[in-house]
């Protein structure tokens, strides 16, 4: 798709010149539910703003954190847009190498100190140096979620997974998943319990459960191969282990990852998943193609019963590309975006949670199993912003993959985070 549209992309905005009345910006997020949730927000800010339009155009989401070479692509050769949708946690090193506007020119002049009506967390992660290179957009959480109906037909009882009852161990959930495991005619899994990597079951869902840290600020170095890192990837690699991983493998590629699937034959949906975690986001898309799916959410698993809940928060952010034709315009509309309106309408159309502060309380915003979501909050960690952040994420979930295939041993496998990434960040030391 990328090799399709780029030339298209490029050669639709080859000839644009400085327009005051217009903003481009380049939209990821196209499909049902997100691609309406930020057209709804467009057509407000148009609606409210006749002297200024936004033109929003579809472009191909990244392959992967570390890849926004059409971006890059088209602000070297001019044709950048106005406006781009960011992982927020990436700001930091894409500001690094140049790519983006300081907006601290715009900030600065704010009535109101923006970084007081951001959560730390969101404000902090768009910062380089002090000044910021994006406006926080939304925030997320990470949860378990269960399929009651799987979990009665295995003969558990879906009441011990209430939120009442606090966070369950990871043995707890092993045994749980097991007890669901079911093998068709042909040898191959026709349903599990869990699948410990797909979703948001990633390297970094994995290692804030048991407490990583991955970065020392004292020694400037990343921390791939601390000992909850490995406990998390021995864990992962132990159970795939147990269940075979070719066989999970096929399981993965037969209801997870296969391409020609709808997001109606999501296999949680559909009874071949008992659990899974996934974030608040699928709250919308659940309600969208399986209303009525009896399902619960609660608590990340963790290690022992002393340890505390545990979660994690990232989202999105609005930046404005080097050589935007209309920056002036552009900010304009990312303050709409990224303040009390455009927020609300995103958040009641994508799912998730705002990063404003005055929204919190908005009780509109949190019914139903949302209001579970923004309860983890105050259990959430983020991720490091680093000038190596996207570098960082790639290389964990390369590592992660050969973990959850068994091809290496975890330690070899977080050994190699270390060697790739360290060096890229030694140039940026020390941070502050």
């Amino acid at each position: 798709m990328a090799v399709v549209l780029l030339p298209l992309l490029l050669s639709a905005c080859s000839n644009r010149g400085a327009n005051p009345h217009e903003v481009v910006y380049w939209n990821i997020f196209n499909d049902d539910v997100s691609g309406k949730a930020v057209q709804a927000v467009v057509d407000s800010f148009n609606k409210q703003n006749p002297d200024l339009h936004v033109k929003m155009v579809p472009v191909p989401p990244n392959i992967s954190n570390s890849n926004v070479t059409t971006l890059i692509t088209a602000v070297r050769g001019g044709t950048g847009p106005d406006v781009y949708f960011l992982d927020r946690f990436t700001v930091n090193q894409y500001a690094s190498i140049g790519l983006l506007e300081d907006l601290n020119p715009w900030v600065s002049k704010e009535k109101e100190k923006l970084a007081d009506q951001f959560q730390p967390f969101a404000w902090n992660e768009v910062l380089m140096q002090g000044h910021p290179y994006a406006l926080p957009l939304n925030a997320d959480a990470r949860a378990l979620f269960y399929n009651k109906s799987v979990l009665r037909d295995a003969g558990i009882d879906p009441e011990i997974l209430d939120p009442k009852n606090g966070p369950i161990t990871i043995d707890e959930l092993k045994a749980l998943a097991t007890k669901i495991n079911k093998v068709g005619p042909d040898g191959n899994y026709e349903r599990l319990g869990m699948v410990p990597y797909i979703g948001e079951a990633s390297h970094t869902t994995w290692g804030m459960i048991y407490g990583a840290k991955f970065f020392d600020d004292r020694s400037c170095k990343i921390t791939p191969t601390e000992p909850a890192m490995l406990n998390a990837m021995n864990m992962v690699y132990d159970w795939v282990k147990e269940l075979n991983p070719s066989k999970v493998a096929t399981f993965v590629d037969s209801y997870v990852s296969n391409p020609s699937m709808t997001p109606a034959q999501d296999p949680f949906m559909n009874g071949k998943l008992g659990f899974k975690i996934d974030g608040d986001w699928a709250l919308a898309s659940i309600a969208k193609y399986k209303p009525n799916l009896d399902y619960g959410v609660t608590y990340l698993p963790v290690p022992d019963k002393s340890k505390a809940p545990a979660t994690w928060s990232g989202g999105f952010s609005l930046v404005i590309p080097k050589n935007a034709k209309n920056p002036d315009g552009a900010y304009r509309f990312m303050r709409y975006f990224t303040g009390p309106e455009g927020q609300k309408i995103f958040a009641q159309g994508f799912g998730s949670m705002p990063t404003l502060k005055s929204l919190m309380n908005d009780k509109t915003l949190f019914s139903g199993k949302r209001a579970f979501f923004s309860e983890l909050l105050k259990y959430s960690h983020s991720r490091v912003p680093l000038p190596v952040s996207a570098t960082l994420w790639d290389e964990l979930t390369s590592a992660q993959e050969k973990v959850q295939y068994n091809i290496g041993t975890p330690e070899e496998a977080l050994q190699s985070v270390y060697r790739r990434v360290q060096p890229q960040l030694e140039q940026y030391c020390p941070l502050k």
